[in-house]
């Protein structure tokens, strides 16, 4: 048996606190961690939420339901790759998140800056994204990030545009000795 790979389009969700307009002064991605409802991450970004800031939370494209089976779309748990397939979940993602914020940003006004936010694995996400495309963003903010070693962290890192990283350590969420920080830096 032969594996091959097909590229086709898929349905995304995504969320907002906030909506896109000429009031925007700020636009924010926010990529939530590995199998963390996107509510989970609003709730946590909710003192961010003004009305001239946007933030958009986009789930990743591999979901599946809680355990538990809730019937709130919100409720799915979602991640942005795989072990095994680390380089083609991060290309889809990378497309992905183009589309989606060009969309966005389509509809605030020229020029808003863009902050970027990876929480967890998230923050894989938000590197590989970034390191591949055509987005010019504010700042970088790796909040308890993780980065699993399938990915080569030098590469990414190399490969950013020259923009601030924020590296924000967590002593409430303990993925691995990366979560506080020191490690990543």
């Amino acid at each position: 048996m032969q594996p091959y790979t097909f590229v086709t389009p898929r349905t995304a969700h995504y969320y907002s606190l906030g909506e896109p307009g000429p009031d925007i002064e700020h636009l924010w991605v926010c990529l939530h961690g590995h199998d963390q409802p996107v509510a989970d991450l609003a709730a946590q970004l909710v003192n961010l939420d003004t009305p001239e800031r946007l933030l958009i939370l986009p789930e990743a494209l591999s979901r599946h339901a809680r355990p538990e089976t809730s019937d709130r779309a919100s409720d799915a748990l979602a991640l942005w790759f795989t072990p095994h397939s680390v380089e083609e979940d991060l290309a889809d993602t990378t497309t992905y998140l183009d589309g989606l914020t060009d969309a966005i940003r389509a509809r605030c006004p020229a020029g808003t800056p863009v902050t970027v936010l990876g929480y967890g694995y998230g923050a894989a996400a938000a590197l590989g994204w970034l390191a591949e495309n055509h987005l010019v963003f504010e700042r970088l903010i790796l909040y308890a990030a993780v980065l699993p070693p399938e990915i080569d962290r030098r590469a990414l890192f190399a490969a950013l545009p020259a923009r601030p990283i924020v590296v924000v350590a967590s002593t409430t969420d303990g993925f691995t000795p990366e979560a506080d920080g020191r490690a990543l830096v």
